[in-house]
């Protein structure tokens, strides 16, 4: 966009933030079509190196909205925002759809993997936790570090939603601490760029592009709560 046609001396930084992100996670989805394939073919180890260049390319949207957030006046930005491209929103970027499309894809093409070789969720767990030897088969060490990759590229996504999330409640509103809390009527809240109350931001902040993953969590916390229960008595 020419200079002449910036909304303000911040709308340049608004952009190249939206472009930075959009770039990142375009790259992700390729390198994750590329972790699918791996996993397909059984080549857990470039599997796994590709998930790990995935989620260093996710840390660029969470750098770029910490520094929106840290720099960014939100009365720049309401001059800006009724004049704004309702997708200058990260939330309709057409990348961030597609990362979550391919995220399905490489759930199933893991989840698969694990089945042909004949591997739990909790024996992964329990190898990354492994202090001392023996030490297991190379199969079973590789692909617990890819599913620690598929965890630590959900946390990074987590970060960006949570992040998000404060960038707008600090541009927008809608803070929790701003509602009332002596029972006196609430003013109307605040809406984000897609016309939507900010308090469904909330349930997105731990949106998870791998539910499974958590559930495996919560099923290994909940055998091992029962199996000490039963030691005790």
């Amino acid at each position: 966009m020419p200079q002449a046609k910036l909304l303000n001396p911040d709308h340049r930084m608004f952009q190249m933030v939206h472009l930075i992100s959009e770039y990142s996670w375009c790259s992700m989805h390729h390198e994750l079509c590329r972790v699918c394939n791996a996993l397909d073919e059984d080549d857990f180890v470039l599997a796994g190196r590709l998930l790990n260049r995935t989620v260093g390319l996710g840390e660029f949207p969470v750098q770029t909205v910490r520094l929106l957030q840290e720099s960014f006046s939100q009365a720049s930005f309401l001059s800006m925002r009724d004049v704004l491209m309702p997708e200058s929103t990260g939330l309709d970027s057409p990348g961030r759809r597609n990362l979550r499309r391919v995220c399905t894809a490489v759930w199933r093409a893991f989840e698969a993997a694990l089945e042909r070789h004949g591997v739990g969720h909790r024996d992964l767990i329990e190898e990354l936790g492994r202090l001392e030897a023996p030490a297991p088969g190379e199969r079973l060490a590789v692909l617990a570090e890819v599913r620690n990759g598929i965890h630590l590229l959900d946390c990074k996504t987590m970060e960006w939603n949570q992040l998000h999330l404060r960038l707008v409640r600090s541009l927008i509103g809608g803070h929790p601490a701003a509602r009332p809390g002596d029972g006196s009527a609430t003013p109307a809240e605040p809406l984000s760029m897609r016309g939507a109350p900010i308090s469904g931001l909330e349930r997105l902040a731990e949106h998870s592009l791998f539910p499974g993953l958590w559930r495996a969590v919560d099923e290994t916390y909940q055998r091992t709560s029962r199996l000490a229960a039963e030691g005790a008595n």
